[in-house]
This record gives C-alpha cells, structure tokens and sequence, in this order.
C-alpha cells in the first residue's frame, strides 16, 4: 500500500510521542539520564516534523492539532513527572502541584502557539518553547549528575521549574529559526558563533555542556528583550518606543 505524502511529517510526529512515551518509562524505572537522551531524541523528531511538511507542502490543522499532543506528552508531561519523581515526592499534595507545573503552563503555551500558528514559519516565538524548556530540565539533572554525582539541589530545580514554567507564558520572543550568517551586524554574528560551538562543545561534552548551553540560549534572549531587540532582527534595529 502507497504511504500517502500527508501522512509523511506525521511519522515523525508519532517518533517524538513515543520517544516521550519511553522517557516516562525510563522515569518510572528510575533511569532518569536515559529519559533526558529521549526528551533530546522528541526535539530531533518535533524539527523534523515541521521541516518536512514544509517541504512536502503537506502542512494541515491535523498535523498542528497532532503535534501539540506529542509535544504535550514529550515536552510537558516528561519534565513534569521527572520533577515530581526526583524532587518533590516527599510533599505530598503541595509536590504534585509544583510538578504539575511544566504539564499546565506547558499546555496553556501549546493552546496559544496553535491558536496564532500560520502556514508562514516565523522567525520567532512568543514565549518559551515547551522543547526548550523540557531540555533545560532535563539537561540540568543530566550535568548535575555528570558534575557533582546526584540529580540536583531540590531548591535550585525547583526555582529553575518555576522561572521557565512562567517564561513559557510570557512574552518574551525566542528565536525559532538558526540560520548560520555573518551578515547580519555584531547580534547576528554572536550568535552564528555561538550555535557552531554550541554545536561542537555538545557532540564532544554532551552531558557537561547542554545546560550550559540551554542557559546562554534564554539568558540572552532574556537580555534582548530587556534592552528592546526582538525577533525577526533581520536588521538589530532597536525597537522604538512612541513618543
């Protein structure tokens, strides 16, 4: 039977859900540097996904609508559980409402992708993405571990789940697209540096460096949006306030 060219991007989409269906049974067996490997191996699946429906022309509400729903389990579910697991099982219900973080502010940002989500790819999105924020959290349990020997300071995971569970809400512009380019004035140079070597220190460190790396990635977005650039900086024009 011919596989139909629509349901192409959609292979990918099932990839980055089971994917995340693992990692929570990896969680569940306590194999937590696993699930982080499989919260990265979802993001590989969650780009392709996008990336082929754009080349095959075949994007659709049912592929958005079904990416949500892998995301939602990959990227919110995942981080929440794994939380909830490793850092707050001992507090009964107060825990489970601070695991419960990543899954609900997670979702509320999903709704609100989809409801704005356009065929045009922007360059930008607003807030947080949840694969983003899922790859932070797991990656600080990966270089906790690697670094010190345990999963992380409970306070210091905690405050972290907190300050990227409202950033996914807010309306602060990341970057949705990583052209490499030197052409585009000092911002756009610091940044085409910094996904090289991003690129390069990951392979070569992975559990060392992901964090690290995932934490530039916000904290210079954060900045960027404090001193009033955002996306698309097709120029690194400063935005003006009226007067």
């Amino acid at each position: 039977m011919r596989l139909k060219r629509s349901f192409i991007p959609s292979i990918f989409t099932i990839f980055n859900m089971f994917a995340g269906f693992l990692a929570i049974l990896q969680i569940v067996q306590g194999h937590y540097i696993t699930a982080v490997v499989l919260i990265l191996a979802a993001m590989v699946f969650d780009s392709l996904d996008g990336k082929v429906a754009r080349w095959l022309q075949q994007q659709s509400d049912f592929g958005v609508e079904f990416d949500s729903l892998a995301d939602i389990i990959s990227f919110c579910l995942v981080p929440s559980l794994m939380v909830y697991t490793l850092y707050v099982s001992d507090m009964g219900i107060m825990g489970a409402m601070i695991g419960f973080f990543p899954l609900l502010f997670g979702g509320v940002r999903l709704a609100r992708f989809n409801l704005s989500a356009t065929p045009q790819k922007k360059d930008y999105f607003t807030g947080l993405p949840v694969p983003a924020m899922a790859a932070t959290i797991g990656s600080f349990v990966w270089f906790s571990k690697t670094v010190f020997g345990h999963y992380g300071d409970p306070k210091l995971a905690l405050s972290l789940v907190l300050v990227l569970s409202f950033m996914m809400v807010s309306n602060i512009r990341f970057s949705s697209t990583f052209h490499i380019t030197f052409r585009n004035g000092p911002f756009g140079t610091f940044r085409s540096i910094y996904i090289l070597l991003s690129c390069i220190i990951v392979i070569i460190f992975r559990g060392y460096a992901i964090f690290p790396v995932m934490s530039i990635f916000i904290i210079t977005h954060v900045l960027a949006w404090i001193v009033g650039y955002e996306e698309p900086r097709a120029h690194f024009s400063m935005r003006r306030k009226d007067k």
